[in-house]
């Protein structure tokens, strides 16, 4: 597993392209600390302070099948469920200590079965009803969509 630095640069490059992709003017963008119970970044959009949650869309039957390249040909591969919702569920179970707005942005970097439109019509489902603590929920995959 990857140390929290490491983490933190990756959501950090990974939430600049989707900021870019998304026309949103992002003054800076620093990355919390998971102890202190804040979202994964605290960001400076159009002067206003917005937190942001990332999560991946990933299958771990997938990501575990990157990781060791001979499970490829596993048979069970076959069978890999996206845990895609099951993980948003888990997020607007969450609660933050903050109390400015807080986003939530799930992103493909291709460790899915799924497509990004199934993805986003799962998800769209849920967060049509529940969006937990987040005032917006976006995705970020081949395109940006907000939910």
């Amino acid at each position: 597993m990857a140390s929290e630095e490491e983490k933190g640069k990756v959501e950090i490059s990974i939430f600049k392209r989707f900021a870019a992709a998304a026309g949103l003017n992002c003054e800076y963008v620093e990355k919390q600390s998971p102890e202190d119970g804040k979202p994964d970044l605290k960001c400076l959009i159009d002067g206003e302070v917005i937190f942001f949650e990332l999560t991946e869309a990933c299958s771990e039957d997938v990501a575990k099948a990157i990781a060791n390249p001979r499970s490829m040909n596993d048979p069970g591969l076959a069978r890999a469920i996206d845990y895609t919702s099951e993980t948003y569920k888990k997020k607007i179970a969450k609660r933050y200590a903050v109390s400015e707005p807080i986003e939530l942005l799930i992103y493909n970097v291709g460790r899915t079965l799924l497509s990004d439109d199934v993805l986003i019509d799962n998800i769209r489902a849920i967060s049509d009803k529940n969006k937990g603590p987040f005032r917006k929920v976006w995705y970020f995959g081949e395109h940006v969509s907000e939910l």
